[in-house]
């Protein structure tokens, strides 16, 4: 029997399924785990970055959802006088300002709130919810004073709205009564309202500021950025709903604006102006205006028109003319109140002495087609004489002696042709050309004042500048600590001979006797002079602007004034119409400032 042989068995082969998975099971685990431990990392980096590095970026946007920057109003410097008399202020004011938005927001939950009540009136919870603002429109406008049908259409209009202004300029205890009334969305801003305690007479220098407190006229808009002052910032906290709920502090405090204190007297721009207003009213004329100047600082203690405006009506600002500060921004031909500069120019040239002979017969000279003319007939005339008589020939005669630009560059010296230190907002600088652009008929009528335009500061600097010995002292508005450093623009031998000329005129003989004062000895110079008709074809038969300047006390002068009458009627000599207001005006400003005597009292009196 064959021996059967067992066949070999085949091992099995293994399936794949059947391979061993520890491995990749465990390749698993590790890239699982370092999935998780990467996404770990990243969120600790990212968290790191947010918290630490970057950290403001979460709190700023937290902020401002909560967090509101507002605006703090700084108070306006205050305009005084010399003497400290407040002439512009601010005054506390508040400001009625309604947030719609708050209030249409929560009048709806109040509404839900009631309608399920309705369902539910027991609710305590619902009862806690409920608004305890007062939500009346009605009161509301009556309390603020304001039409209720406008009221409600301004709160549709403008539902999404956070700021709307109920009123304005109310008083802090107005608006207490206003606020403890609770209204919703209805709170107060502090603002404040610029005053004027004495506005006619000083309104066209100080001039006004606009309803946003900027400086738009006069000195409150040439210094409105000192004047301003800085704003500050308060930050206000708001709920998730936008709704106001308190201030959080301050961030930026409030600069308050610098305090001014002018050059101007108070007492005498109330006088100037109070007779301005007498002489414009009595001579019937367009305007009046007057300015004084003390001659050893340079310092305008009174400048003032008529008729003026009052800034603290806002609605009263229609009439542009009178809101014009004249004695800065009108040119104007000052006529034979620049014949005592002719005068200077020619004693100056050494060609000439006070006694020199002039003759102005037959009263008349023709220069080409121009024929120059005095009222009379005066013959010969010493220069004292020419100033006394107002002599036009023996100006035009003392220019046309001298070379062409001796006149016209005196002039410029003194003053005349540029806008003088005070720098005003809108000041004219005036017009006044070179001898070389000058034929002999227009230098001859340079000499007593036409031709060329000059402002009544130029003519007050250059009067300033005759009666403090030849010295021009910058003019200021700006209250001096100490006088300013003059300019010797003329030998002063020759500024107290011309000032000693003025000084005729002004007694018998002269044509200014109506500017004489009791007590003091007085100088001066009359001017009239024709105006320019509206087509500026030629000067108008019967219209006339009437002047005065002059100084006093000539043995120690201390005030210098120009008083000028625009187109008065009736009498428009300068001598009867400006000169008595330069009396008037003077008279009470030396007595006020204490200007001693020079002469007796008992003197006599001229006859107008």
């Amino acid at each position: 029997m064959a021996d059967k042989r067992s066949k070999p068995v085949r091992k099995k082969q293994q399936s794949i399924s059947e391979r061993p998975t520890l491995a990749l099971d465990m390749w698993r685990f590790y890239l699982l785990w370092g999935t998780v431990l990467l996404c770990f990392v990243v969120l600790i980096a990212r968290a790191f970055y947010v918290q630490v590095v970057n950290k403001d970026f979460l709190q700023n946007k937290a902020n401002a959802n909560i967090l509101r920057t507002e605006r703090l109003e700084a108070m306006r410097g205050v305009i005084s006088d010399r003497h400290g008399v407040p002439l512009a202020i601010s005054t506390p004011v508040m400001k009625i300002v309604m947030d719609p938005r708050d209030y249409w927001d929560t009048k709806k939950q109040f509404e839900e709130l009631t309608a399920e009540l309705k369902k539910d009136p027991t609710n305590r919870k619902l009862k806690r919810q409920l608004p305890e603002k007062n939500l009346n429109l009605n009161e509301l406008a009556d309390a603020v004073g304001i039409d209720r049908a406008e009221l409600i259409k301004q709160m549709q209009d403008r539902p999404r709205s956070r700021y709307l202004v109920l009123q304005k300029e109310l008083p802090p205890q107005q608006a207490d009564l206003i606020t403890k009334r609770n209204f919703q969305g209805v709170y107060a801003e502090k603002t404040y309202k610029r005053y004027y305690p004495q506005p006619q007479p000083n309104a066209q220098i100080i001039g006004l500021t606009n309803s946003e407190g900027t400086g738009i006229e006069g000195l409150e808009m040439q210094l409105n950025k000192p004047l301003a002052g800085v704003d500050g910032e308060q930050k206000i906290i708001r709920d998730k709903k936008g709704n106001r709920l308190k201030v959080s502090e301050v961030i930026k405090e409030v600069q308050s604006g610098e305090n001014m204190t002018l050059s101007i007297d108070s007492r005498l721009q109330y006088i100037m102006y109070r007779e301005l207003t007498a002489a414009g009213v009595a001579n019937n004329a367009r305007s009046a205006t007057a300015i004084a100047v003390d001659v050893k600082t340079g310092e305008i203690l009174a400048m003032t028109s008529w008729p003026s405006y009052n800034p603290n009506d806002k609605n009263g600002l229609a009439n542009k003319d009178a809101m014009r500060n004249r004695g800065a921004i009108d040119m104007f031909e000052p006529g034979s109140t620049m014949k005592p500069f002719t005068v200077a120019a020619a004693l100056e040239s050494g060609k000439y002495t006070a006694n020199t002979i002039v003759n102005t017969s037959p009263g008349s000279m023709r220069l080409g087609s121009h024929t120059i003319r005095d009222t009379h007939n005066y013959g010969a005339l010493t220069l004292t004489g020419i100033i006394v008589k107002s002599s036009n020939v023996g100006s035009a005669k003392l220019a046309l002696s001298l070379p062409k630009d001796t006149v016209p560059a005196f002039f410029r010296r003194v003053g005349f042709g540029h806008r003088s230190d005070v720098k005003f907002p809108g000041e004219s600088s005036g017009l006044l050309y070179s001898g070389d652009k000058l034929n002999p008929s227009q230098l001859g009528t340079m000499a007593y004042g036409y031709g060329l335009n000059a402002t009544i500061l130029q003519l007050a600097q250059g009067y300033a500048m005759l009666a403090n010995h030849g010295v021009e002292m910058p003019l200021s508005l700006r209250k001096l600590e100490h006088a300013p450093e003059g300019k010797q623009v003329l030998d002063p031998k020759i500024a107290d001979q011309v000032l000693l000329m003025l000084e005729q005129v002004t007694m018998p003989g002269g044509t200014a006797t109506q500017a004489n004062i009791p007590g003091y000895r007085v100088g001066g110079k009359t001017g009239t002079a024709h105006k320019l008709r509206a087509d500026r074809k030629g000067y108008s038969n019967n219209e006339y602007r009437a002047l005065f300047a002059g100084v006093a006390p000539v043995s120690d002068p201390r005030l210098a004034m120009i008083i000028v009458v625009e187109n008065p009627q009736g009498r428009y000599y300068g001598g009867l119409v400006a000169a008595p207001v330069f009396n008037r005006i003077m008279q009470e400003s030396l007595r006020l400032l204490n200007v001693p005597l020079d002469k007796p009292l008992d003197s006599p009196k001229s006859n107008s």
